[in-house]
């Protein structure tokens, strides 16, 4: 080799030291920064008439499959986390059969005192007590409404709040692929903005499953998985939610899940949302509306003193049944108002809703029909996911299972789905993370190249001391 020869490789291999060092402090400076994939150099030979090792490209040590696997993961797990805690407030306050408080054991409680009523239909103090029991009862069933309402208010406007999170997300996201193409590709730089967008997409991947083609020049496109494009180098697609009947759009398509003719999103927190809003919801809305019409309906049938269209014991905000009227009952249920506790006239209770003046305070016969209207089925509407065979006595029971179960059914999807997460986004950090240790040989490695290429331009520039000093 000659001497000039023997100067570049030495040059090179200073320069390519050089970038090594860079990388190695980088990569160990940001080994616990959230969204950082390691960086590791492809070296290339300087060529003829140049000699050395030279940095051909800085490379990501990533791998797209534990990538697509973990955005995967993290979507499923983000849509069973909203189902759960979306469910969680509402079925605690709820309650269980057995606690006291629930639904079920107000039930039980005015059930108890018509049975108390029947053996002592002449006690006022009896009569006071059913109404008062009938009045918890109906405040019970009013207060679930509520606070079913209330949750599904919370669910709204989270919703309107992701998507307004997601279509920033997706403008960020266009916009870094307009900067990207000034970048070359194989630079620190570029490797530094491929961060930026992967931690990106991370963030869209949780909010809704969705599949990603990259170009040559490093730009990003994002589709959900059935197809429909939401960012396709720097245009974005909007996403749209219409609160009334939770139609969730991207540009003209259509994504809603679980929506008959469309390939909605399946999986990320807005399709856990949605289902909320959408299914679960207004299945426990249903429930808890026939719940009420059971009611209102038994009582009025068992009622002989009633006129038709007279409200009975339990009412619709002080009228009779009306089937036009069912959605929203819960929320209305009221005790019939001839019945108050601070005058003479729960004996009404005693003797029906309809009679004008008090009967004989010994016959408990109609206090006995209605206890024996609670053992009739309540037929139940078949879309509440409730037995059309269960009775009335039991129906609060049944609703109170049916939704603690489904709260249950979420909580260990969750856990499932979580659990999951966990092991692909631990595979997916280990892959592309930084190991300090490492870092730290190749650091020694690098100083020692260093010093080695040092002595070669120490030794060709004695020889040429040496080769001019003879002259």
């Amino acid at each position: 080799m000659s001497l000039t020869g023997a100067l570049n490789a030495a040059r090179n291999g200073l320069s390519t030291t050089q970038t090594l060092s860079r990388i190695a402090a980088e990569n160990v400076s940001n080994a616990t920064t959230p969204g950082y994939a390691r960086r590791n150099a492809v070296l290339v030979s300087g060529g003829a008439g140049e000699g050395g090792a030279l940095v051909g490209e800085v490379r990501r040590e990533i791998n797209a499959s534990l990538i697509r696997m973990s955005r995967n993961e993290t979507a499923k797990m983000a849509r069973q986390q909203v189902i759960h805690e979306g469910l969680s407030s509402y079925t605690a306050f709820l309650g269980q059969p057995g606690d006291g408080t629930s639904l079920a054991e107000k039930f039980s409680e005015f059930s108890t005192s018509l049975t108390t009523l029947a053996n002592m239909p002449s006690s006022n103090g009896a009569q006071s007590a059913a109404v008062l029991a009938a009045e918890d009862l109906a405040a019970s069933v009013r207060a679930a409404s509520d606070h079913l309402g209330n949750t599904r208010a919370e669910v709204d406007m989270e919703l309107r709040y992701q998507v307004s999170d997601l279509n920033q997300a997706l403008y960020e996201l266009a916009n870094l692929n307009r900067q990207r193409q000034s970048f070359s590709g194989g630079t620190l730089e570029a490797a530094e903005f491929d961060d930026r967008m992967d931690s990106v997409v991370d963030q869209i991947a949780e909010t809704l499953d969705i599949r990603t083609a990259q170009t040559s020049d490093g730009r990003i496109s994002i589709y959900t998985t059935g197809g429909v494009a939401l960012v396709e180098g720097d245009l974005v697609h909007d996403l749209t939610f219409n609160p009334g009947d939770g139609t969730l759009m991207a540009g003209e398509q259509d994504i809603t899940p679980n929506k008959p003719g469309v390939y909605g999103i399946e999986n990320g927190s807005l399709a856990g949302l949605l289902e909320l809003k959408r299914e679960i919801i207004p299945r426990f809305q249903k429930q808890l509306d026939e719940y009420a019409r059971s009611l209102v309906q038994t009582f009025e049938g068992a009622d002989a003193s009633l006129a038709p269209g007279q409200a009975g014991l339990f009412t619709d905000n002080g009228y009779a049944y009306d089937a036009a009227r069912l959605d929203g009952l819960a929320g209305r249920l009221r005790v019939n108002e001839s019945l108050q506790v601070d005058t003479a006239e729960v004996w009404r209770i005693r003797d029906g809703l309809g009679s004008t003046a008090p009967g004989d305070a010994a016959n408990p016969k109609q206090i006995i029909a209605f206890l024996d209207a609670l053992k009739a089925p309540a037929g139940v509407s078949s879309d509440t996911g409730v037995s059309a065979g269960v009775t009335v006595a039991d129906l609060a029971a049944e609703v109170v299972t049916h939704q603690s179960a489904e709260r249950a059914r979420a909580e260990s999807r969750f856990h499932a789905a979580s659990s999951a997460a966990e092991v692909v986004n631990s595979a997916r950090e280990n892959s592309a993370g930084v190991n300090i240790d490492e870092e730290m040989q190749r650091l020694l490695l690098i100083e020692q190249s260093y010093a080695a290429n040092s002595r070669i331009l120490t030794t060709v520039a004695n020889m040429i001391d040496t080769l001019i000093a003879a002259v």
